[in-house]
């Protein structure tokens, strides 16, 4: 019996070292890949589109002399000494950089650029049943409704916000969207509608 005892003591603690070394490696196999997810996710993602009237710091660490301060034009070109006029709207700063240092190659010695937005608006267009209608400026994108609340908010006695009206333009044409705000209010939808420059909001006005 001691001897039955004893082995199935063994075999117990057998049991129990495999069971913590099946764990440990499950438990390894899921942190590694949080690591890789992480990994992933942690990489630079810059999003930031440059577009007209920015003002950007376009700096050479080799040949300081050319460092300048400008303005992306309406037409979205800026003019870069030596190498002339470039397209930027539409481009990141790290897209600009490499687009810049490509231009230099043959030019400098060391054609490492940096781009750096210095200043940058967005710019909105609100018409119809808001308080404030007319240009609304802002440092960063706003929702549709952050623009409407800027402009002073809806004109609750006449404003509709059952179908919004965002027109953008494309090129030569012009997208039409329709919104209904007063489901995002009501917490039936959850989703924001983020604003390009130069949209126009018109909020319609109620028809009794």
């Amino acid at each position: 019996m001691k001897n039955l005892s004893l082995l199935a003591s063994s075999t117990h603690r057998s049991l129990e070292r495999s069971f913590a070394r099946a764990l440990l490696f499950v438990l390894v196999g899921i942190f590694s890949l949080a690591g890789l997810s992480a990994q992933s996710d942690a990489g630079p993602r810059e999003k930031f589109i440059l577009q007209a009237e920015d003002q950007l710091r376009i700096t050479f660490p080799g040949a300081p002399e050319l460092d300048s301060e400008l303005q992306v034009r309406r037409d979205g070109v800026i003019s870069v000494p030596i190498v002339g006029e470039i397209m930027a709207a539409g481009k990141t700063p790290s897209e600009l950089e490499a687009e810049l240092e490509g231009k230099f190659e043959n030019q400098l010695v060391s054609n490492e650029v940096m781009v750096v937005v210095v200043q940058s608006y967005f710019t909105y267009y609100l018409e119809g049943e808001v308080a404030s209608p007319g240009i609304i400026r802002s440092f960063r994108q706003l929702s549709v409704l952050e623009a409407i609340i800027a402009a002073g908010g809806i004109n609750k006695t006449t404003g509709k916000l059952k179908s919004v009206v965002v027109i953008r333009r494309q090129g030569d044409k012009y997208q039409r969207y329709e919104l209904d705000l007063a489901a995002v209010i009501d917490g039936k939808k959850d989703s924001a509608f983020v604003l390009d420059s130069y949209d126009i909001v018109s909020i319609p006005q109620r028809v009794w």
